[in-house]
């Protein structure tokens, strides 16, 4: 094994262990005494100093095609390696998480890769950005041309059923038509480049199309500005449609609609009637939204800085909420310090992953089921279907596949989650796919 240099690999262990140990104990003692007790911090992790070794060896790891022993004798970790190596980082979100540990992804920087159980990589050079439903039967593809929806497996998106389709021309058109000389997405030369979320649903024949330059609904005939309102615009003279912190979500039995952005309320539109509510955010600026697994709620988040406050809104209480029109409603508090960047549902709660690297479990009351330690800012989370693997994004440019159902953790890892990593790649810019 020339690539192996076992004097690092080893300190490189002994560091993660004794690192990891002493952060997950002053964790546990700070939980159990509600942060009271007086304790001294752990000493910092000392492996940085090896970040350009344990790259070079992880290269020459996947070059000898050795990564299984790569894993073993180097555990993984990010937060040692990525200060260095800042200008190859970009975001990484999951799009699909299958069963078997298939996983569809997306970088920031355009590519999109198709990462199948026996370790192949595809790259799927033919589309700019992918989006799924919530069921995973239908996905918006999107390139320079336009945007299609089709139905069919994630291994074969070129064969599927089309449903929809939306040249960029026609879309741009119908955008125009209603902004008139307002700047928008009608105007950009690259309008693939602005999209965040394109999300289909009512079986493939309607998308909601989040981008950086506002909010659309597309269907057969109409493409309907959803976020800024037209009305907003015209009060306010606004010159631009430009939003930040631009998000959106469809709840799986597509009636709901959850969106927002920096400078709006947490907003919610019926897909039938078209009719829209607004929830105060609990903190300062709106940043992530995402339903219950079975449509039944919505939780929001707002940020201010690194930190934030996630509310639930039951649907059900919707009409009780029309009932009392003009009043003030105090919304559940799910948690009060996460700023969520990515989130997935379960049938027993929510994972929501933040800014400072960290997933949690969190339940329908409100309460933590446990934490695990990634390693750098969420992208992007995707649950498989029967919940037993989880798909996670980094802008570290990091994509950790973790089973859920393990029942065990690694003495490595950092957090209270009996759940175990099974699978880590590296997707940097300008570097070859690595295994790690």
């Amino acid at each position: 094994m020339s690539w192996l240099r076992e004097e690092i690999a080893m300190k490189w262990r002994t560091e993660g262990k004794r690192y990891a140990s002493e952060i997950n104990e002053y964790v546990r003692v700070g939980m159990e005494s509600n942060w009271e007790q007086a304790q001294q911090e752990p000493g910092d992790d000392q492996r940085s100093g090896m970040a350009a070794d344990i790259v070079d060896m992880i290269r020459a790891a996947n070059q000898a095609g050795d990564t299984e022993r790569l894993r073993q004798e180097i555990p993984p970790a990010s937060w040692p390696i990525t200060p260095d190596y800042e200008e190859k980082q970009q975001a990484i979100k999951p799009i699909v998480c299958l069963n078997d540990g298939t996983v569809l992804v997306r970088t920031y920087g355009g590519g999109i890769y198709l990462i199948q159980q026996d370790r192949r990589i595809t790259e799927l050079p033919d589309f700019y950005h992918i989006g799924c439903s919530s069921d995973g039967n239908y996905f918006a593809l999107s390139n320079e041309q336009g945007i299609r929806i089709i139905r069919g497996n994630v291994t074969s998106l070129g064969e599927g059923e089309e449903i929809a389709a939306w040249s960029w021309q026609v879309i741009q058109q119908r955008i125009k038509a209603i902004l008139n000389d307002c700047e928008s997405l009608a105007d950009s030369e690259h309008p693939a480049s602005h999209i965040e979320e394109a999300i289909p649903f009512d079986n493939g024949s309607r998308l909601l199309l989040v981008t950086d330059c506002g909010i659309y609904l597309l269907s057969q005939d109409q493409v309907e500005l959803l976020h800024p309102e037209l009305t907003e615009m015209q009060q306010f003279d606004y010159e631009d449609t430009h939003i930040d912190m631009v998000h959106g979500a469809v709840s799986a039995d597509g009636r709901w609609l959850a969106y927002g952005s920096q400078c709006s309320e947490h907003l919610l539109r019926d897909a039938a009637s078209g009719k829209v509510y607004t929830f105060e955010p609990q903190s300062s600026y709106p940043h992530y939204a995402l339903f219950a697994k079975d449509s039944s709620e919505v939780w929001y988040n707002a940020c201010h800085f690194y930190n934030g406050a996630t509310i639930q809104v039951p649907l059900a209480d919707l009409g009780q909420l029309e009932l009392e029109a003009g009043t003030e409603h105090e919304w559940p508090l799910m948690n009060d310090e996460m700023r969520v960047y990515a989130a997935a549902a379960l049938t027993d709660g929510h994972i929501l992953g933040d800014a400072y690297g960290y997933l949690r479990k969190i339940d329908s009351e409100g309460n933590e089921k446990w934490r695990y330690f990634v390693g750098s800012t969420l992208s992007g989370i995707v649950v498989s279907p029967d919940e037993s693997r989880l798909a996670v994004g980094t802008y570290g440019g990091m994509l950790h596949l973790i089973d859920l159902q393990s029942g065990v953790k690694s003495e490595y890892s950092i957090g209270t989650a009996n759940i175990i990593e099974i699978d880590r790649w590296i997707l940097w810019r300008d570097e070859e796919l690595l295994r790690w």
